[in-house]
């Protein structure tokens, strides 16, 4: 008749005493069980808690080679185990939380969610200060939007930015830096790529959705017109679709422009509407333009972007 003893041997899994053992001796040495054991003398035993230990330290372990959060091998991703005492019970008790890669990425999406953007590409929208190169041609230019930025209030700030400069230095990467910036300091920021959405108002004619178009864009917090004078404007796109816009936004509400034109270049763009037929029509144009200057000019700070054409360069790096 075989004893309780051998009864119970046969039960255990293969070697069990021998991995235990093992266990106890990988816990015991680990330099974190060794911090525990310092800073809790009087909480810690380990054949006690061999198995909340055990998972302690199997977590740390993964913390301590983190391959990144999609790449997690704790139980639960992106979370890290930290220890509490538990003088009551003299034992300590491990609870999970949330890890700073995981806090971190929390934090992106709950900022892009307070990024609209309307025909604006993801690696304008996803820009930050952190990925911009700075260099002598724009140092100042960024330097103005990261002051911005920090000294934006919700329902003060009024006065926004004009960024011009040549095509392809990067102007719309910066905006999208500075809708970043200000969507993790919980502003809501709306970035319309301005052919397209000009485009889209004339579309909706037919549809009688026009005027919810235009006041889309005249209560967010900040608006980011993107590539302004890219395209020709009839003068309804100027005076009825613009006018309304920027006169609602002009002196309670922060608008960000992005342009290949100067002040100057962007007048003369107002004026020479796909309409204007003559010298004598002109002075009548001049009059409507000066009237949507009004409304941008007095209410920007005008940076200009310099350096080299950063698109075509990465064209020719990529092979495209």
């Amino acid at each position: 008749m075989k004893s309780m003893g051998d009864e119970i041997k046969r039960l255990l899994p293969d070697r069990f005493f021998e991995r235990k053992a093992a266990l106890l001796k990988h816990i015991g040495t680990h330099p974190e069980f060794l911090r525990l054991q310092s800073k809790y003398p009087e909480l810690v035993d380990l054949n006690r808690d061999l198995s909340s230990l055990g998972n302690h330290i199997s977590c740390f372990d993964h913390c301590q080679s983190c391959p990144g959060l999609s790449g997690c091998l704790n139980e639960f991703p992106g979370h890290s185990s930290h220890e509490e005492a538990n003088d009551k019970q003299k034992s300590l008790v491990f609870r999970l939380r949330k890890c700073p890669k995981l806090l971190a990425y929390e934090k992106r999406i709950a900022n892009q969610s307070r990024i609209k953007s309307h025909n604006v590409p993801a690696h304008i929208v996803e820009a930050t200060f952190e990925d911009l190169e700075i260099d002598q041609s724009r140092r100042l230019a960024i330097s103005e939007c990261i002051n911005f930025c920090f000294s934006y209030e919700k329902g003060i700030t009024y006065k926004g930015l004009y960024l011009y400069g040549s095509m392809g230095v990067g102007k719309s990467r910066v905006a999208g830096a500075i809708a970043n910036e200000l969507a993790g300091m919980g502003v809501d920021v709306l970035m319309v790529y301005v052919p397209d959405y000009l485009g889209e108002v004339k579309e909706s004619i037919s549809t009688n959705d026009v005027q919810a178009k235009i006041d889309a864009l005249k209560s967010v917090d900040v608006l980011i017109l993107d590539d302004i004078g890219a395209d020709t404007l009839s003068s309804w796109t100027r005076d009825d679709v613009m006018g309304p816009i920027l006169q609602s936004r002009m002196e309670t509400k922060a608008t960000i422009y992005t342009s290949n034109l100067n002040m100057k270049e962007l007048f003369d763009y107002f004026v020479s509407v796909k309409d204007l037929k003559d010298q004598r029509d002109r002075k009548r144009h001049e009059v409507k333009a000066t009237r949507i200057m009004d409304r941008i000019e007095p209410f920007v700070k005008v940076l200009h972007v310099g350096g080299r054409n950063r698109r075509r360069d990465n064209l020719h790096n990529t092979g495209g």
